[in-house]
């Protein structure tokens, strides 16, 4: 029985490698992702974050509405060995630098223009924040001050030129016990607490959902709560991937 996040995601895709996985509307027509490209593009993610110089232990930090995108960002991160740290989407710009600094974030996640800037305007206290990585859209300039801004399929590319043998030795180096994700609370005195969930505790939560609710990879997902919330991870990352089963955005 799988007991890590990334043999949850190996087993996904060979079971259910040709169906689909992520289903988005742009351009007016639906694009899929099936599972073998979810995979393919989060190990993607992943290897950039090393070429980056992510370290495993630090943070990642995510703001932006849910997409495939923010789901093989958060993927990635954890197949590198860091964690993700989800930002609510309507946080203030000294919202975002507290996350970003308090999870010792290198490279940080954005999905427009609208929210890069709230690192932009907050790098002189960001000191050791260096890219932020806009996932939708072309960045307007590729420096900002001293913050390197680059596109997805930029991200994508670095991702290639790091030998696949370095992610597995990453991915080796973790255990079932070991810290994956952080979620920032809300709604609480003071600044957010950061609370550290395990991949034993994603894994066996996602399959205690599809137990208790009977789901199947036959099931169809709406994301459309925030992701920087754990409910809303169990049903559109950590669920769908146990279940094999089909999320729309």
């Amino acid at each position: 029985m799988a007991t890590m996040v990334h043999e949850v995601l190996g087993e996904t895709v060979k079971r259910y490698g040709d169906r689909p996985a992520l289903r988005v509307k742009r351009d007016g027509g639906w694009r899929t992702t099936t599972w073998s490209v979810y995979a393919r593009d989060a190990r993607r993610v992943a290897r950039a974050l090393i070429k980056l110089g992510v370290q495993p232990g630090t943070g990642v930090s995510l703001i932006g509405y849910n997409s495939p995108e923010w789901l093989e960002a958060d993927v990635g991160a954890i197949l590198a060995g860091a964690f993700p740290a989800g930002i609510y989407t309507t946080n203030t710009p000294e919202q975002v630098r507290y996350i970003t600094d308090h999870c010792d974030a290198k490279v940080s996640f954005a999905d427009t223009a609208e929210q890069v800037e709230k690192f932009v305007v907050e790098q002189e206290r960001l000191p050791k924040l260096e890219v932020v990585v806009q996932m939708l859209g072309k960045p307007k300039e590729p420096t900002r001050g001293r913050l390197r801004v680059i596109g997805w399929e930029e991200l994508l590319t670095l991702g290639d030129g790091v030998p696949e043998s370095e992610l597995e030795a990453r991915i080796a180096a973790q255990k079932p016990d070991d810290v994956c994700t952080l979620i920032y609370t809300s709604g609480t005195t003071g600044d957010p607490k950061a609370v550290m969930i395990t991949h034993t505790n994603l894994v066996w939560t996602a399959e205690c959902i599809a137990k208790t609710l009977d789901f199947t990879s036959n099931e169809v997902t709406i994301s459309y709560l925030p992701l920087s919330h754990i409910a809303e991870q169990m049903l559109s990352i950590h669920g769908p991937m146990a279940m094999g089963s089909v999320l729309y955005f």
